[in-house]
């Protein structure tokens, strides 16, 4: 009997022993890509590599259940193209993806709201939390990222628009027969002036304008100088057209849904996390991103020249641009409610302290 109890003891210590020696939860791998058309050099595409990967990693960690992810970084075009951002997220391609709507006006037509509403603010971090806000309380905008198979994690948006060009523009009249680089939609903004907009990117503004293809584009500083396109378009004409809302991150559906409902949050949580992030550093960039080009621009052949379009001449460029929204709201009142969601960003937009230069919405 004493016999029998020893060997009872010794087995229960035993397994005590072993128990203490595993690990407290049983480890869960989640294995996803993260991926962008466009180079990490781009404030929209770095953060999803300084900021989202390892926050989401941190978070997941504190949880202590176990659970890890094993992140693919695919940046730069290494999965996919621009003109695939939206797909390559639908499709499972990639995980999570930076999904540029600007190009997307067939599958997501309501999101275009803030391309037809131009000239209203260049705080690229007001138009975010709008665009943040809208996507997660109006459901018509839901239902786009979800009809496409996909779950919006973070609005992404970039900073004033200007122009970038081979020969000088002092007036609204020197766009008349020019050749003007813009993504999708925004060749909109070139209606009424005599301009044609080429379709391109970031990525081909380079090549076309040194080739002729384009005489130049309306974009970003902190897209232009990275690229240095500022070499082929030495000119910087600032408008001010104002920061846009372009897209956003998001994470295909059926890999979200595969993650345990905690970690979805996280993912969520960090969505937002970055789209705040961006404004902020969109904004420290901005001015930065300017007066670089002028210095670096100094030496070139033919130097980098900073002007600004005066009051009078960008109020003729406001004035003279047909009514966008009205057009808009017409085209797509099957689609959507429309005219309500250019009025609720409108409100919003008023709501943080924007004075638009055009009330778009009461033109409708």
């Amino acid at each position: 009997m004493q016999k029998r109890q020893m060997i009872k003891g010794a087995l229960c210590a035993a397994a005590l022993a072993a128990t203490a020696l595993m690990p407290a939860q049983a480890q869960q791998t989640f294995k996803l890509t993260i991926a962008s058309s466009h180079p990490v050099v781009l404030p929209w595409v770095g953060l999803m590599s300084t900021l989202f990967v390892p926050e989401v990693n941190k978070r997941v960690e504190a949880l202590g259940k176990g659970y890890k992810i094993e992140w693919r970084e695919a940046y730069g075009g290494q999965l996919y193209k621009m003109n695939a951002t939206l797909t390559s997220v639908e499709q499972g391609v990639t995980d999570i993806g930076w999904v540029f709507h600007n190009l997307e006006a067939a599958k997501m037509p309501l999101s275009q709201f803030g391309t037809v509403t131009p000239f209203t603010t260049d705080d690229v971090r007001v138009i975010l939390d709008v665009a943040n806000e809208m996507n997660e309380n109006v459901p018509a905008l839901k239902r786009e990222w979800d009809r496409n198979n996909m779950v919006f994690l973070g609005a992404t948006g970039v900073d004033t628009y200007h122009l970038f060009t081979k020969t000088p523009v002092n007036a609204y009249a020197d766009l008349k027969g020019r050749k003007i680089s813009a993504p999708g939609s925004i060749g909109l903004w070139l209606k009424g002036s005599g301009a044609v907009p080429v379709d391109g990117s970031l990525t081909s503004y380079y090549t076309d304008i040194q080739s002729g293809v384009s005489d130049g584009t309306v974009s970003i500083s902190t897209g232009i100088l990275p690229n240095k396109i500022y070499e082929v378009a030495p000119y910087i004409t600032k408008v001010n057209i104002g920061a846009l809302y372009i897209g956003g991150m998001a994470m295909n559906k059926d890999s979200f849904a595969k993650l345990p409902p905690e970690v979805q949050k996280i993912v969520k949580d960090v969505g937002k996390e970055y789209s705040r992030a961006l404004g902020e550093t969109l904004m420290q960039r901005y001015e930065g991103a300017l007066k670089t080009m002028a210095e670096v621009g100094a030496k070139q052949a033919v130097p980098v020249k900073i002007s600004e379009l005066s009051a009078a001449e960008r109020a003729t460029w406001v004035k003279t641009m047909p009514n966008l929204a009205a057009d808009w709201v017409k085209a797509n009142a099957s689609k959507g409610p429309a005219k309500d969601i250019v009025s609720t960003y409108m409100n919003e937009l008023r709501k943080r302290g924007v004075k638009p230069v055009r009330d778009w919405d009461k033109e409708l």
